[in-house]
């Protein structure tokens, strides 16, 4: 679901709870600050590099979620603030799909690192990090003015977990890697 479509849900009273980009509109914990890595093919020049500058990623043959996906619209806005524009050769609607054409090894990909979580690094492909835009999106759980029981279950287990910790040891663990 689109940021868009999630906040609609929950004041709605569709969704009891849901974790996205965390704004003013409605009632949120954060979890975690978003960071960016690149994904790409280990022959490219730019895999060999301890940080990636922006100017340079937008270079590459991309591979990006949509403009109407809030990620994208993020992405974009830090390209903007480095000065340049990617032009991306394939554009998904899915984390999924995204993940797809990227482990064909034949394009790049700008993804958040708590994807990695979920999709880890695809053969032959390097994780590189990013520099740090200069504003950092922040991911949570967010609910509706009436939370339902559910979602305030949810919200006390999650005070006890350390989610920008474990996901900031998995980064480094696909950082690490080099054997691909």
């Amino acid at each position: 679901m689109s940021s868009q479509e999630i906040t609609r849900g929950i004041e709605e009273f569709e969704l009891d709870i849901a974790m996205t980009y965390v704004d003013s509109s409605v009632r949120a914990m954060p979890l975690y600050e978003e960071r960016y890595v690149l994904l790409t093919p280990v022959d490219e020049e730019i895999a060999d590099r301890p940080v990636a500058r922006w100017a340079d990623v937008a270079a590459l043959p991309l591979c990006l979620l949509t403009t109407k996906m809030r990620n994208r619209r993020i992405l974009d806005s830090v390209f903007a603030d480095a000065g340049v524009q990617p032009v991306p050769v394939i554009e998904a609607d899915t984390v999924a799909t995204l993940w797809a054409h990227v482990a064909t090894r034949k394009w790049s990909s700008v993804i958040a690192h708590a994807w990695l979580q979920m999709f880890g690094t695809p053969e032959g492909m390097r994780v590189v990090r990013v520099e740090d835009p200069q504003r950092v999106p922040r991911i949570g759980l967010v609910v509706g003015e009436q939370a339902s029981m559910l979602a305030r279950a949810m919200l006390r287990l999650t005070r006890g977990l350390d989610v920008r910790g474990e996901l900031d040891r998995l980064l480094h663990k696909h950082l690490d890697r080099r054997d691909l």
